[in-house]
């Protein structure tokens, strides 16, 4: 049997002692228990009987992943390099001091080899057509609204404009670009009746005109305007109704002639059929009181009464990317005399041969690469016949039409750029072999441009072939208007806006052009959701090949806009 020399089990007993009866001298413990480093470098079995954090200090005994740790209540975890000569001892590591059995929480350990365990995107399913895979992004699929929710208004409709989802009935009048470019501060909310919304609209105003006839020699007079509108409209998942109504008064101070009554009233809806058919169509009738600037408007005497009807359908289908519109509609204008203060009641102001009947009927193809990018191209053919003869010249105006367009769609999802624009060409040919057949290009634009969140852009345009029975030797007229306007955001309830506006004229047959431009500024402050008060500037400046009809106009116009 072999002995401990004394000393030893001293010290033995000692440790003994210190562990029972001492926890807090713990650190002490391991001192002795450690020696000096010269003892330390003698205990030749010592390393196999430490764990394997503590023998990755050795070469050739490193693990693949160091085991968890336990840290002391106050320390913190610091990882450790074998190779470097800097490498911090077990106690910086939160290694437990031998003998001390106090447990702890081990910190999470971050190793190389370490992956994302996501699931990758779901693939496509060998063997089913690839028409039934959707590989769009999840955000493509939530901003393109007619399939992530069908029926529903894109993501900030909040005047839910339903009729325009997949291809609006008039695209070139789609209601969403020119909302997007307003930066409004606040959305109208309605008022809920049933599963339909109200949103009711009226603007109070005063101007001012420097030249009430449009004349070369001008007459001023001030003008009261009220512009009451009613906008009713389904909210529903499927389908889609809305039914408009819109009045303009006007009363002039002392030209009672050129007082305004007029109104509009539309009906629309749209039948979801599937997911990806639909059916649209508008029934309206418009009366107003003709503008004198009009193309055969007069500028002396009374202004015609212009009425008209308007029915219009529009079947869609979409194949995948490819979308196309059948559309067609029927148009029926008539004139009649009007009478006001300053003439005879009853005096005859015959305005029969400019009552006009047109069909027109266009089919359009639109290829999407994705919901912010599509190309369209349109054909559209239209017939126009007339009661009668033109009284300026006894020819009679029917004719026959085509319109070519193509052009680039920026989809409703966008959060700069939303909106069409269009390049074309027109045709108009007369059946009278007397007149001249009319023809040029065309543009039409709906493009709504975000520079910023402060700054906006509109630009709107529209061209076409409009008839003409009072102008001899003339059966038509390419008429092009364009505008563009800027709205900035001063304030978040402060909006200011600059536009111009060109209009250029020419008439077939004849050596006659006109043009006409329109510069604006306007200002809107917004007291709440409910009230708006506005104000602008218009100056016009108009020429004209016929005799005495340039003018220039200036208007000022301020009021107020209340809604719900």
């Amino acid at each position: 049997m072999a002995f401990r020399s004394p000393n030893r089990q001293v010290r033995s007993v000692v440790l003994a002692l210190l562990l029972v009866f001492a926890p807090a001298a713990t650190a002490d413990a391991q001192s002795l228990l450690r020696g000096s480093q010269d003892e330390q470098s003698t205990r030749q079995g010592q390393n196999s009987t430490l764990p394997a954090s503590q023998t990755s200090s050795q070469p050739g005994l490193q693990p693949s992943f160091p085991a968890p740790r336990q840290t002391l209540p106050g320390q913190p975890t610091v990882s450790t390099n074998a190779n470097s000569s800097n490498a911090p001892d077990a106690t910086t590591l939160g290694v437990p001091p031998d003998g001390d059995f106090t447990s702890g929480n081990a910190p999470q350990i971050f190793r190389d080899g370490v992956f994302d365990a996501t699931p990758p995107a779901p693939t496509p399913e060998d063997g089913l057509d690839a028409r039934q895979n959707d590989l769009r992004s999840q955000e493509e699929r939530r901003n393109f609204a007619f399939d992530a929710n069908p029926g529903q208004p894109p993501e900030g409709d909040a005047l839910l404009f339903q009729v325009e989802d997949i291809t609006p009935l008039d695209p070139a009048a789609n209601r969403r670009p020119a909302r997007f470019a307003t930066l409004e501060p606040f959305d109208p909310v309605g008022i809920r009746i049933g599963t339909f919304v109200l949103f009711p609209e009226a603007e109070l105003a005063v101007a001012r005109q420097s030249n009430v006839f449009s004349s070369p020699n001008g007459e001023s007079d001030i003008v009261g305007q009220f512009t009451p509108s009613l906008r009713l409209v389904s909210n529903w998942s499927n389908h889609a109704l809305e039914f408009r109504a819109e009045g303009d008064l006007q009363n002039y101070r002392q030209f009672g002639s050129e007082n305004e009554r007029g109104f509009l009233v539309e009906a629309r809806g749209r039948l979801d059929i599937t997911r990806r058919t639909n059916i649209q169509a508008s029934l309206s009738r418009q009366s107003a009181q003709e503008d004198r600037t009009a193309v055969d408007a007069s500028t002396a005497g009374p202004r015609a009464n212009d009425k008209t009807d308007a029915f219009t359908a529009a079947l869609n289908h979409r194949f995948n990317r490819l979308t196309v519109q059948l559309r067609g509609g029927v148009t029926d204008q008539n004139f009649s005399s009007s009478t006001s203060d300053d003439t005879t009641p009853g005096e005859p102001d015959t305005f029969a041969d400019r009552d006009e009947h047109e069909r027109n009927a266009a089919v359009r193809a639109t290829w999407e690469f994705k919901p912010t990018l599509q190309v369209f191209a349109e054909v559209e053919g239209n017939h126009r016949a007339f009661e009668t003869v033109s009284s300026a010249d006894g020819l009679r105006r029917d004719s026959t039409g085509r319109r070519y367009r193509a052009g680039v769609s920026f989809g409703e999802t966008n959060e700069r750029l939303r909106g069409e624009v269009s390049l074309g060409y027109a045709t108009q040919d007369i059946e009278d072999p007397g007149l001249q057949d009319a023809d040029g290009f065309i543009i039409d634009a709906n493009l709504a441009y975000r520079f910023n969140g402060l700054t906006s852009f509109l630009l709107t345009a529209s061209s076409d072939i409009d008839s003409v029975t009072q102008t001899s030797g003339s059966g038509a007229v390419v008429e092009n208007v364009v505008g563009l306007e800027m709205r900035h955001a001063f304030r978040r309830y402060l909006i200011g806006s600059a536009s111009i506006e060109g209009t250029r004229r020419d008439y077939a047959g004849i050596d006659v052009d006109e043009s006409e431009f329109v510069f604006g500024l306007g200002l809107e402050y917004f007291l709440s959701r409910e009230a708006v008060f506005f104000s602008n500037y218009e100056h016009t400046v108009s020429r004209s090949d016929f005799a005495n009809s340039d003018f220039e106009e200036d208007e000022i116009r301020v009021g107020i806009r209340l809604r719900r």
